[in-house]
């Protein structure tokens, strides 16, 4: 497969020499490898009451929501102000911290995507360069990532409402799955769409609604090619998950017996050290091998752009089709 082996060396080649982009992909990597994917992963299962949304479910069944839980927070607000106002105190800054680290993860999954488009053209752009263009393009990224979970969560709702209110109905339930199939496809469809127009944004400097239309253009043209690079890519984070257990197996070994050593020799605190030792080392294993995960993902797709967009591409499975038919 030239055409994607082409694309993916150049997306490792991008990665590797330009570790200065990690910084970006250990933001980035927050994202999630399944993006929306782990969206419908999560919400999935046998009860589609169940299934749809079941951390809020859960939340929710604990009556914190109830008018009972409300009085007592007002009952206690009265009689212990001060604890109360330190409490929310806290809460605005778990706030504050989460919307910062919101705008770091797109700011750097816009940096990656400019940085390699300009690595690609050859223009070796440098850290501020792309931290620069994170942020002038922070909205219209956000925008778009917000509105393909939006859509897929109002799918959800959507054919799950029918299942849960005909629960009891065979052909709710079948409804439920098949329609469930369905979502899924519009999910990686949408995941397609957003990665596209993104590019535009980013890259040739679209408005958001004409990248959303020029993504659709592109993906309708494409399809194919795009679900094939998807393949490939999950095939590929497989395998890096894969090493990642065997490197951290493999690292084990090693501070198993070193933490046996420094047990006997300066007893239970020379063991703790030595856990200590172990675990910064498997957090900088996985840390550094998700950044550079989420870099070569991005690089990859801003290539596949870059090349759909300038010239276009031929899917693998059509090549071998026309190669079965000459033959």
């Amino acid at each position: 497969m030239p055409f994607y082996r082409n694309i993916l060396k150049q997306a490792w080649c991008l990665t590797w020499r330009n570790k200065y982009l990690w910084w970006f992909g250990i933001f980035a990597a927050l994202l999630g490898n399944g993006g929306e994917f782990e969206i419908l992963f999560n919400n999935t299962g046998a009860n589609p009451s169940q299934a749809m949304f079941p951390a809020w479910q859960g939340v929710a069944s604990t009556g914190v929501f109830s008018w009972q839980t409300l009085a007592n927070v007002g009952d206690l607000f009265a009689r212990d102000t001060l604890n109360i106002i330190l409490v929310l105190l806290t809460c605005l800054i778990v706030l504050a911290v989460f919307l910062f680290l919101v705008w770091l993860v797109v700011v750097s999954q816009a940096a990656i995507v400019n940085n390699s488009a300009a690595i690609i053209k050859q223009k070796g752009p440098a850290l501020r360069e792309g931290f620069n263009a994170g942020i002038l393009n922070f909205w219209p990224v956000l925008g778009l990532n917000v509105l393909v979970r939006v859509i897929i969560y109002a799918l959800l709702v959507a054919i799950s409402l029918p299942a849960i209110y005909f629960s009891a109905n065979f052909s709710a339930k079948v409804f439920y799955f098949v329609a469930l199939i369905i979502m899924v496809v519009a999910a990686i469809v949408l995941s397609f769409i957003a990665k596209y127009a993104i590019a535009y944004v980013v890259i040739n400097k679209s408005r958001v609604g004409r990248a959303i239309s020029q993504s659709w253009r592109l993906f309708k043209e494409n399809w194919l090619i795009s679900f094939e690079m998807a393949v490939i890519l999950f095939i590929i984070n497989l395998l890096v998950g894969l090493g990642i257990v065997l490197a951290i197996l493999t690292l084990a070994v090693p501070f198993l017996f070193l933490s046996l050593i420094f047990f006997y020799a300066f007893a239970a605190v020379g063991s703790w050290l030595v856990a200590l030792l172990a675990f910064a080392c498997f957090i900088a294993v996985i840390v550094s091998t998700g950044a550079a995960l989420a870099v070569f993902q991005i690089a990859s797709w801003t290539g596949l752009f870059m090349e759909l967009d300038k010239k276009g591409g031929t899917a693998k499975l059509v090549r071998v089709i026309n190669n079965m038919v000459k033959a």
